[in-house]
């Protein structure tokens, strides 16, 4: 069963230690939930007080539970099913529009600005991964524009859709949520082609209705081969666990570097995003989730290591205080060494010069004399004119001298010789 701690403890030693753990990561994978959106005015799910409760409470009558009204197995059976959905959704992305990044959504941008963030998986519709400054994959936005963003560069992947954008349900076209729009609207593009076939004499097509891009229970994904291919990048990206495993001495040596991921604000309840979870934990050295309840049991012993109870929110909060420690640190010793340096290289040219004063002449003492070892023309010249002492001549000059003569009369003698020839 993974470890629990609880961060309301605010003395605790294993927080502290989880905490400076995750801040000196080396890459750092996240997985988010409705949990981190409900400070930013946005109801989650499940609670007492989610979505769920207050859509059971509205049409008690209609569905029998508030998870009914997402399940397209029951929102498309009936024409008032389906105009209530549209109505939720509507009122849905008013809030959307009207709610801002909070203190987690900035936090995953404070990681990407740091360069450690390797993805962020969000099953939230809200968009604020894109207001917060991420680079969202956006499946719907065309290749020409530039709200593009290739999955090679996204920071950010939504695993359910995002609010801004609307889909017909017949011919699949894409068209901006925006307030000018709504819900169940009859698609353009088939109002379009259906109004030329009737100008020409011809029958009218049928056309569809616009809904929200997102995905709904019991319904295919329609990018899930795209998803797929994400994930096993970036779980190819990350280290290996069973390697860490295998080798404890490198993964203690690498600890205040690991490759983590973390989980927040989620129940997981969704199968996708078990598995999701699951594939990303295996790879990775850390793995922290963070839920103002539990929710991990036996069956996530060896996938998550910590289960960290309290508020997201605070959690991250307390990683940006030792990030904005350890730059006091780091600044607080280059300052420190900086002047120490100064004086050191201050001391070293004061040195330098005195030894080159010292190794210098003194005043009044007579420079030695250094003798040439190859002597110059003006010296031969002098050498000449010097006056020669009389006295015997050497044996081995005498000899020399004999031998050179010698030799020049043999030469003359041998062009001689030539001439007469």
């Amino acid at each position: 069963m993974p470890e629990t701690l609880w961060l309301s403890e605010k003395r605790s030693q294993q927080v502290q230690a989880l905490v400076r753990r995750v801040a000196g990561a080396r890459r750092v994978a996240v997985v988010t939930g409705a949990g981190i959106s409900v400070n930013c005015g946005i109801p989650d799910f499940r609670s007492s007080s989610g979505l769920f409760q207050q859509i059971q409470a509205a049409h008690g009558d209609l569905v029998s539970r508030g998870r009914d009204m997402f399940d397209a197995s029951v929102v498309f059976r009936s024409a008032r099913a389906t105009a209530v959905f549209y109505q939720w959704m509507t009122h849905l992305r008013r809030q959307c529009s009207a709610a801002r990044p909070g203190v987690v959504h900035r936090f995953i941008r404070q990681l990407a600005d740091r360069g450690m963030l390797l993805r962020s998986y969000t099953q939230n519709i809200d968009g604020l991964e894109r207001k917060a400054g991420l680079a969202v994959w956006d499946p719907y936005s065309p290749r020409d524009s530039a709200a593009h963003v290739p999955w090679q560069d996204a920071q950010s992947v939504p695993l359910h859709g995002t609010m801004d954008h609307l889909t017909c349900q017949l011919c699949a076209s894409s068209v901006p949520f925006e307030h000018a729009v709504a819900a169940g609207d009859v698609c353009a593009a088939c109002q379009q082609r259906s109004q030329s076939r009737e100008a020409c004499g011809r029958r009218s097509l049928p056309m569809g209705k616009l809904r929200p891009a997102v995905v709904l229970y019991e319904e295919p994904h329609p990018h899930c081969e795209d998803i797929a291919r994400i994930i096993a990048h970036d779980t190819r990206a990350l280290g290996s666990r069973r390697a860490a495993a295998a080798a404890a001495a490198a993964a203690a040596a690498r600890a205040s570097a690991a490759d983590v991921v973390l989980v927040f604000g989620t129940t997981l309840k969704v199968p996708g995003c078990r598995q999701l979870v699951r594939q990303l934990a295996m790879a990775a050295t850390v793995t922290v989730l963070v839920n103002n309840e539990p929710v991990c049991g036996r069956a996530w012993d060896g996938i998550i290591d910590y289960q960290v109870i309290g508020c997201v929110d605070d959690w991250c909060t307390r990683i940006q205080r030792q990030w904005a420690a350890q730059t006091k640190i780091t600044r607080w010793t280059t300052t420190r060494k900086a002047p120490a340096a100064r004086a050191k290289g201050g001391r070293a040219k004061e040195s330098h010069t005195k030894e080159n004063r010292d190794d210098g002449p003194r005043p009044g003492a007579k420079r030695a004399a250094t003798k040439d070892p190859e002597p110059t023309k003006a010296a031969e010249r002098r050498a000449a004119k010097r006056p020669r002492l009389a006295g015997p001549e050497p044996p081995a000059r005498r000899s020399m001298r004999i031998a050179g003569q010698q030799q020049q009369q043999q030469q003359q003698q041998q062009q001689t010789a030539i001439c007469t020839c």
